[in-house]
């Protein structure tokens, strides 16, 4: 028995079909997701920091392989995968945008560097920073000063690297520019602000701390006798400052400060130097 004809309407209709099929088939489900400069995020707009830029920052930041980078707003994932691949450090990158989260992990492993990074879909207000020893972040002015309380109360020692925005009248400890774009450091410091007994030899003064930032203000008293506290500064948990000592010579004073003990060298020229301890009173 012979089959019917084909009408050539029928025949035009399954070819056409067949050839859609076959170029849906050799094309992907869905285009791959790739980040656009300046798309909006929850807080942010993301603009990506200078491959040259990076490694200034973590550099100004003394990073190694002992540290765990914190970036805040990681965007495509560029700090934490270069903090990985470069310095050999363990890096925590914190993104809203879960598209950007996902392309993160993929860069990561392209990079070769996914045992030692991560990502993470977190809110950067709220993310947990205590185990950061450096923090980067490129961010608006505005979140730079929402998020300076967070960053004061860090452990002391860490260090907070940014890309081109300042944290308003914290005073960098120290800046660099690559290609005329700017970064800035801070190193979180230690609590010295309040009433201290320090003892050099065998004289004993009271020492009166005001702290702004890492910046020191205060009097030295001995017998009576009060002497301005100049120079004063914390850098983490190293502490300087000076004052003139019972005999009126300036000696200069360097150490380490914990919660409660700081002890260190007093320096005069063309004297011995000189150790010296404080406890809290």
């Amino acid at each position: 028995m012979r089959s019917p004809a084909l009408h050539p309407l029928h025949v035009f209709l399954a070819a056409t079909l067949a050839l859609g099929a076959a170029v849906a088939a050799a094309q992907p489900a869905t285009q791959a997701f790739q980040p656009v400069i300046g798309q909006a995020g929850k807080d942010v707009v993301w603009v990506p920091t200078p491959e040259r830029l990076i490694e200034r920052m973590l550099q100004m930041a003394d990073t190694t392989s002992k540290d765990v980078v914190i970036d805040l707003g990681s965007g495509d994932g560029r700090i934490p995968i270069a903090a990985a691949k470069k310095f050999g450090a363990q890096a925590i990158g914190v993104e809203f945008d879960a598209e950007l989260v996902q392309y993160s992990i993929r860069a990561a492993a392209r990079a070769g560097v996914s045992r030692r990074v991560r990502f993470a879909r977190e809110d950067f207000f709220r993310t947990d920073l205590s185990r950061a020893t450096v923090v980067t972040l490129y961010v608006s002015p505005t979140v730079m000063l929402k998020l300076r309380p967070r960053l004061l109360a860090l452990k002391p020692g860490t260090r907070v690297v940014s890309h081109q925005f300042t944290l308003g009248d914290w005073e960098a400890d120290e800046t660099a520019s690559v290609e005329g774009v700017h970064a800035y450091l801070w190193v979180v410091p230690a609590s010295a602000a309040g009433k201290w007994l320090l003892k050099l030899g065998g004289d004993a003064y009271a020492l009166s701390l005001n702290q702004e930032y890492q910046f020191l203000r205060g009097s030295a008293e001995s017998g009576g006798r009060n002497s301005p506290i100049v120079a004063g500064r914390v850098r983490g948990e190293t502490i300087r400052f000076s004052f003139a000592d019972k005999n009126g010579d300036v000696r200069s004073f360097s150490g380490r400060i914990g919660a409660e003990r700081m002890e260190g060298t007093a320096r005069l020229q063309e004297v011995p130097d000189l150790s010296w301890q404080a406890s809290r009173r």
